[in-house]
């Protein structure tokens, strides 16, 4: 018998996906980790929408942050997994940085680490997973239990995003979906690269959730009056929610919208929209910050500022340096003002605003650097040369420089710059990747849950019914369709 465990989180995918493989799937065994609100969970403790063997409640485990760690313990289990528990625990967005609400103490953190490991290597020894159905990466705590998963040889389903717009591969590799070049040098390369480029151009995707994610003032007004006049329960419960009461929450958000408007009226003011003619310029693309992107998958290229003060010192003297704010980053109230100006003090630097034209960026620039994103793959459309910094899954592709060490970035660029290529290999990958990826966009339906449940992503701690349930699982039954058939196909 199949034994299946799911990772549900506030999004609930994963819960509407264990009730389709429930049901379409003979001889199984589904568990679950949820990871989710206060309120939401006494639907889940008591729910038979699922028939679930076992299930556990994350953030329950958490009773006990006041003891002392044991440091003999995480000492042998960094050893045993491999795992640099430090470089994960700094560039959590709750533990440290950017948790305006609670100043963790270091023994809190490692205690939170300790009780984790605990708790994931409790879990799996009890269940003994085939398989472990995650949904796409974002936390370190997921990340962690990820990687024990890894460790343990456990079969890890994920639906990951492609390069591709609403197109996803099921892996457990976020760097290796399978190409190999020899293999492939047959596939076609026929391929109209500006017709493909249309088809899955990633702006419209991203621009469409962007549209909807806490942009609806009904919805403000709604959560707020929930908020208010009901108890908040995840203060004491869920450690991300320390020092959350109401009263700094409601400061907290009328400061920073202010902080927002401010900040955006500097970008309008002083951001460039037009390329000026005959300008010879590299493009950097900003991501947006306390991501997943960076946090997990680049640690040690957090500090984007610094970094561009790095790129910056390495351009030869004729070029200039664009660099372009993500649209995203509203999300996180933009950059400080600080910030800009900072970058706008670098004498061959010029600041480019959010809704300016990306593809005319990428067509009319002599490369790009990124430190893990797309602008780098898709500067494989117009073949124009990229460097990047860590892994991806397409580092191989020709037009891709990577830069192992800072000290080599002078060098790096110039050789970028002067290094021909062909689009052949790109275009095979292309190929590849749309032929051995499905129809589905997990941010959307997502913000489909978030619309649904969460007031459209401006509070998730309310309680939710089966009638809710029922509703919504009609709604998206025909995507958790294509998402269940894919699983089931690895399974």
């Amino acid at each position: 018998m199949k034994k299946i465990l799911f990772w549900i989180d506030n999004t609930y995918v994963n819960f509407f996906l264990a009730k389709k493989i429930q049901d379409s799937l003979s001889a199984k065994s589904l568990h679950a980790i949820y990871e989710i609100s206060d309120k939401p969970k006494s639907y889940f403790k008591n729910q038979k929408f699922v028939n679930f063997q076992s299930s556990y409640f994350y953030f329950d485990e958490f009773n006990d942050l006041k003891s002392e760690p044991d440091m003999e313990y995480l000492q042998s289990k960094e050893n045993e997994y491999k795992i640099n528990f430090m470089k994960l625990l700094l560039t959590d967005r709750h533990l440290y940085n950017f948790n305006d609400f609670y100043n963790f103490s270091e023994k809190e953190v490692l205690r939170i680490l300790e009780i984790e490991i605990k708790f994931y290597e409790s879990v799996l020894k009890n269940i003994k997973p085939d398989y472990v159905i995650l949904t796409h990466v974002f936390l370190r705590n997921s990340y962690l239990f990820y990687l024990i998963c890894k460790h343990h040889g456990i079969q890890i389903l994920i639906p990951i995003p492609i390069r591709l717009a609403n197109r996803c591969i099921i892996s457990d590799d976020y760097n290796n979906f399978g190409y190999n070049q020899s293999e492939n040098k047959n596939i076609s390369e026929e391929l109209e690269l500006e017709k493909i480029r249309e088809k899955f151009d990633l702006k419209n995707t991203t621009k469409d959730i962007s549209n909807r994610f806490l942009q609806s003032k009904k919805d403000l007004i709604k959560a707020s009056s929930n908020f208010l006049l009901s108890p908040n329960s995840n203060v004491k419960s869920n450690y991300t929610h320390f020092g959350r009461n109401k009263i700094n929450i409601l400061q907290n958000y009328l400061i920073d919208n202010i902080r927002t408007r401010i900040r955006k009226n500097f970008i309008d003011k002083n951001f460039d929209k037009e390329i000026p003619q005959n300008l010879k310029f590299i493009y950097f693309p900003l991501h947006v910050e306390q991501e997943h992107t960076l946090l997990i998958y680049a640690p040690f290229y957090t500090n984007q500022l610094e970094f561009l003060k790095n790129v910056s010192k390495s351009l030869p003297i004729n070029y200039k340096l664009i660099v372009k704010e993500h649209p995203g980053m509203y999300t996180r109230s933009w950059h400080s003002i600080s910030f800009y100006k900072e970058i706008m003090k670098l004498p061959n630097t010029i600041l480019f605003h959010p809704d300016s034209d990306s593809d005319e960026l990428l067509k009319k620039c002599d490369l790009t650097i990124g430190i893990r994103g797309s602008t780098s793959f898709e500067a494989g459309y117009y073949n124009k040369p990229a460097i990047e910094c860590v892994p991806t899954d397409y580092d191989f592709l020709p037009h891709i420089f990577k830069l192992q060490n800072i000290d080599e970035l002078t060098d790096l660029i110039r050789k970028s710059l002067n290094q021909s290529f062909d689009n052949s290999e790109f275009v095979k990958y292309l190929n590849f990747l749309d032929n051995n990826s499905f129809e589905y966009e997990p941010d959307g339906l997502a913000q489909d849950v978030s619309d649904f449940f969460s007031y459209g992503g401006y509070l998730v701690n309310v309680e939710i019914s089966q009638q809710k349930i029922d509703e919504f699982y009609k709604q998206i039954n025909s995507k958790i369709d294509v998402l269940s058939e894919q699983i089931i196909k690895k399974i």
